[in-house]
Order: C-alpha cells, then sequence, then structure tokens
C-alpha cells in the first residue's frame, strides 16, 4: 500500500544489488519523499492506464473479480507492459516497487510469467492514514478504506508466490536484521546477493524520515476489519515459499461507498484539467483577459 515503507524496502534492495530503474526513469524525489519513490515512469504511467481502463485510479481502484486480467480488451496494453518492463529492468534480478501491483498484480503475472517473488511491506493503517491525509488532503476514512482495499488486494494476489512479509516498523527498528532476512529470503527464490554491502544496507534506513506515528491516533481508531486485517498480517510475518491467501472475511460495505465517491472526485478533476488545458478554453480565457483590459 502506498506510503507503507514501500520506498525504503526498494532502496534496501537496491543496495544488495538488485536492478532498480535507470536515474533517467526514476520517478523524482518529492518534498514527502525525499529520498526518492524507486518507481519506474513509464511503468508507473501503464499502471495508470491500466487501473484508468478497468474502472478505477490508483486512489479508487476499482473490486475486480478472479479472472479480469485474461480479458481481450487488455491484450494491446499487455503487448505494451511486456516491452516496456524489458525496456526499463534489461537486467535481472530486478526490484521492481510500485504500490500499483497490490490491485493490478493478476495482469503483470499474465505478462511476466513465472518468477516473480514479493516482498509484502505493510504499516499501521493509522498512519498510512495520516501520510495521505498530508500529501494528498484524503481524509481519514478515505485513507483507511484505501488502505483496506490494497491490502486486501495484495494478500489475494500473491497467493501461492514466495513472499515475505514485514511490518515497516520491523525495518526501521532492526534494519540489520531485516537485512539479513532479506538476505534469506532471496536466497530461497534462487537469488544470491554479495552480503558485503550488508552494513550499507542497513544504514541506508532512515527513520527520521518517518513522520506519521500511531501515537497521534487520537480519538479516530481502526475498525474491526482493520484490526483483523493488521493481526493477520503480524502473524504471518517473515519468509513463505507460496503465499497462503489468508480468509480476511468480507470487505465492508463502508469501503466500497468510500471508493467510490473517491472515483467521482477524481473523474471530475481530470474533466477540470481537461477542460482548463484545451485550446477552446484558454482562447476564451484570453479573450476575456482582453476585454477586461478594454473595458
Amino acid at each position: 500500500m502506498h506510503r507503507s515503507g514501500t520506498s525504503a524496502t526498494a532502496a534496501v534492495l537496491d543496495e544488495l544489488g538488485l536492478e532498480s530503474p535507470s536515474a533517467d526513469e526514476l520517478v523524482p524525489p518529492t518534498r514527502t519523499n525525499q529520498r526518492g519513490h524507486f518507481e519506474a515512469k513509464t511503468l508507473v504511467r501503464l499502471n495508470d492506464r491500466l487501473l484508468t481502463t478497468v474502472g478505477g485510479t490508483w486512489s479508487a481502484p476499482p473490486p475486480l473479480v478472479p479472472g479480469w486480467e485474461r480479458a481481450d480488451s487488455l491484450d494491446e496494453l499487455r503487448a505494451e507492459a511486456s516491452a516496456s518492463f524489458d525496456a526499463v529492468f534489461p537486467h535481472r534480478p530486478a526490484a521492481w516497487k510500485d504500490p500499483r501491483n497490490c490491485i493490478v498484480l493478476p495482469f503483470w503475472q499474465s505478462v511476466l510469467g513465472p518468477g516473480t517473488a514479493a516482498v509484502l511491506v505493510y504499516r499501521d493503517p493509522i498512519e498510512v492514514a495520516r501520510s495521505l491525509q498530508a500529501r494528498n488532503q484524503f481524509s481519514l476514512t478515505e485513507g483507511l478504506a484505501l488502505w483496506e482495499r490494497y491490502v486486501r488486494s495484495a494478500c489475494a494476489n500473491l497467493n501461492g508466490l514466495p513472499t515475505l512479509c514485514c511490518d515497516f516498523q520491523s525495518l526501521l527498528d532492526h534494519p540489520r536484521k531485516w537485512c539479513e532476512e532479506a538476505v534469506a529470503f532471496l536466497a530461497l527464490v534462487g537469488i544470491a546477493v554479495d552480503t558485503a554491502p550488508l552494513d550499507q544496507a542497513a544504514d541506508s534506513v532512515d527513520g527520521s524520515l518517518r513522520h506519521q506515528h500511531k501515537a497521534t491516533e487520537g480519538a479516530h481508531g481502526l475498525g474491526s476489519s482493520q484490526r483483523r486485517i493488521l493481526e493477520i498480517l503480524r502473524s504471518m510475518d517473515g519468509p513463505h515459499h507460496a503465499w497462503p491467501s489468508p480468509d480476511l472475511g468480507l470487505e465492508p460495505d463502508w469501503v466500497g461507498d468510500v471508493l467510490a465517491m473517491r472515483l467521482d472526485l477524481d473523474m471530475l478533476g481530470r474533466a477540470h484539467r481537461s477542460l482548463t488545458t484545451s485550446r477552446a478554453y484558454r482562447l476564451a480565457t484570453a479573450v476575456g483577459r482582453l476585454r477586461g483590459r478594454e473595458s
């Protein structure tokens, strides 16, 4: 899920020697992600288009039925995805970070075939929601709904894949131990890395960049569904040769309602941006300014 320590995790894997996107491909650092996102611009744009095609956005991912990734309507995008991935990651093994993959992983499995393993890093949903509130001005309710949809999707879509499940907090508190566990997991899936940079990889974890803490929770507690999911994830910490998708129960109705409203807002915002950047709008604005000066 976004704002869950995925950038810090990707930075560690990069230090351990896994291929990352080239400098010209990397999404640049921002005020809210000062050390960089470790995301490939080409693949982020492709995932955004994929989410739009299936009726959603990154901030309002749609509920997808099993088998959606095999739709004929995605054939052209599937061919583009294969070429784009090979261009971004010409060498293997590679570490690809994009939280959108929690939602669209089945599509990429149909593109990439076997040989995929995953690191599922999760974070307390209150911290995630507050981080989204600070970065995107989402309400806490929106942030919690988004966390639940992403985490549920990830837990279902990873079924059968080699997966290292870890709490972001454990990476911050014990970076050296986490790096050792990551190296052991990589060996489990047949990826041997040089252990010489272990200290450097551990030192790359900067806990000072974590701005949201559960202590700031206040009156906004977790619902029973989020508490249960968090407890299940914590019970599954560690490496899994084949991820056993846990039974998380049914997604609460309010999650779908909140994300449907967010999708409406996203669509309105997109329509507004399209209007205000159109040639006709710019011309009308220029004419209005001229008339204002003449009067």
